[in-house]
């Protein structure tokens, strides 16, 4: 063969080789191969034992038993055996297996992380492929309610979100695209207080007129009936009331705590003493000062605040009368008041180190050992969040690797200096429940 030939044949299949490469680092390549780029130096330990065999039976919709674990408790067992009943939840909601085939918006791999409950992955999937019916009105201009067609003939009768069952999600700006972020973290701690939340893109709906013109990933999030509304401040975004003199007077009693009853002359709440650190906890770590400190108190005013409301319409003010300071987003399920719900879980990832929110924690005195323990393993920790976030496609592709990297180490030098935390505050690490 000429020598000519045989370089050009070279040449094309180095080519192909440094093309098919790339493809696969930003686009196909499995969670475990990922991991091992961003982290060669640990073993991985994501053994096929500890997963559940979703996608593979899923797509030749094997038969199996077993019962669905809840989504409500503190932790969730993984289910290993995925039922014919998935596969016709899913056509019933207008998803048919060759589209999920085709599009692969979720990269499962053949496997689901076991931080994932059969519930999550069920409704993932339904929220990255379900058709959309139509849009509700909303008060809040960046929140737009969506209907998706679950092919049952009520769909298009549903006008308000009251109404909605299983077939609704909340589709946000996509400023706020780590809602998705702040899903896997949770999933991946094990705290499973937030709600199932993707990337998608809309280039267009069915509705006349009704169109998203910037093509951007925008986070979209399961609509849950079972959320509780009540009390008189905000009670669209809360279901009970409390001020911060309140939240510190119920950390004081300790209500609820290790499961024994409060004292009926003491102020409680329905909530367990260690869901507040729970909160505290997940809020540190992304910087959600939206529920327990609006008014931002806890922030150094000569840093990083151009950008936040509460400097520029005033509510830091307040902080000097905390007899008006409110907390807000304080929801529980209608099913379980015991056990808080978090929603607008965006949070400021890049927030500096110079300029965090250590309000947040106050008042804490114990945090559960399940999630502390990751915090104290950053390798995991990494491992296993980075693994998590590459199953959503859309979310990966959209924010780039470098900068989801670069997310996820801000997490953990900020689960490094939690746990610095604990240790000089002889704070206690507690069993959960």
């Amino acid at each position: 063969m000429p020598r000519k030939v045989v370089n050009v044949l070279l040449t094309v299949a180095v080519l192909g080789a440094i093309i098919v490469t790339f493809y696969s680092y930003y686009n196909g390549v499995p969670s475990r191969q990922i991991l091992r780029i961003f982290d060669s130096s640990v073993e991985n330990d994501y053994s096929e034992s500890e997963t559940i065999h979703f996608h593979a039976k899923y797509m030749k919709g094997h038969h199996a038993k077993g019962d669905v674990s809840e989504t409500n408790g503190p932790t969730q067992k993984p289910y290993h055996n995925w039922t014919k009943a998935s596969t016709a939840m899913v056509k019933r909601k207008g998803v048919s297996l060759e589209e999920f085939r085709k599009t692969r918006y979720l990269r499962f791999n053949k496997t689901a992380p076991p931080w994932f409950s059969r519930e999550d992955v069920e409704r993932l999937i339904f929220l990255a492929t379900a058709n959309i019916s139509h849009v509700l009105p909303h008060p809040h201009a960046a929140l737009s309610p969506i209907v998706f067609d679950d092919n049952r003939n009520k769909t298009r009768l549903i006008s308000d979100t009251e109404q909605c069952e299983s077939q609704c999600g909340l589709l946000k700006s996509a400023m706020d695209i780590y809602e998705v972020l702040s899903f896997h973290l949770d999933r991946v701690l094990e705290l499973n207080r937030t709600l199932p939340a993707i990337a998608r893109k809309f280039r267009g709906l069915s509705d006349p007129g009704y169109r998203f013109r910037d093509s951007k990933a925008h986070p979209l999030i399961w609509w849950d009936p079972d959320i509780a509304h009540g009390g008189t401040f905000q009670n669209d975004q809360n279901s009970l009331e409390l001020s911060w003199l309140n939240y510190t007077a119920v950390l004081k009693n300790r209500c609820w705590a290790d499961r024994t009853t409060p004292d009926p002359e003491q102020f409680c709440t329905s909530v367990k003493h260690i869901e507040w650190s729970k909160l505290a906890m997940f809020d540190f770590l992304l910087q959600v000062f939206d529920r327990l400190d609006r008014n931002c108190c806890g922030f150094n005013e000569t840093l990083e605040t151009e950008e936040e409301a509460c400097f520029t319409d005033g509510r830091h003010l307040e902080c000097e009368t905390p007899e008006v300071l409110m907390l807000v987003h304080m929801l529980t399920r209608k099913s379980d008041r015991s056990r808080l719900v978090y929603i607008d879980n965006a949070g400021r990832p890049f927030r500096s180190r110079r300029n965090l929110d250590w309000r947040l924690l106050q008042g804490i005195d114990e945090f559960p050992e399940g999630p502390i323990a990751l915090l104290r393993d950053p390798s995991r920790l990494r491992r296993r969040l980075l693994q998590s976030l590459h199953i959503d496609k859309a979310f990966w592709t959209s924010v780039g690797t470098k900068t989801i990297l670069e997310v996820v180490q801000n997490v953990i030098n900020r689960g490094r200096l939690l746990v610095k935390y604990i240790e000089e505050n002889d704070i206690a690490v507690v069993p959960d429940y």
